[in-house]
């Protein structure tokens, strides 16, 4: 799942329930991304900055490619569970 937010989008603000999804998604380890563009509104796609525009669209070509073609795209990766031997004997796992 990838949230694309305006930051002065105020027709859907943060408050609204995306930024508590994503974090839902990110607890249940699903790959999510959530990219926000400052000074923005709900209106990104059509009149938002040209550069910011280019790269909302070029986060959804490469959140396809990673995910419909497996190209690698380590910024859209999910933080992976490792293991971490404290200076004592227990092992203990970290996100």
């Amino acid at each position: 799942m990838m949230f694309v937010l305006g930051e002065s989008d105020t027709r859907t603000p943060p408050g609204a329930g995306g930024e508590e999804m994503f974090r839902a998604l990110k607890f249940r380890k699903v790959p999510t991304v959530m990219v926000k563009f400052p000074g923005e509104s709900h209106e990104l796609s059509r009149s938002g900055q040209p550069w910011h525009r280019v790269e909302r669209l070029e986060h959804i070509v490469g959140w396809f490619d990673k995910w419909l073609t497996g190209a690698s795209k380590p910024e859209y990766e999910v933080a992976q569970e490792v293991t971490v031997k404290p200076k004592g004997d227990a092992e203990t796992k970290r996100p």
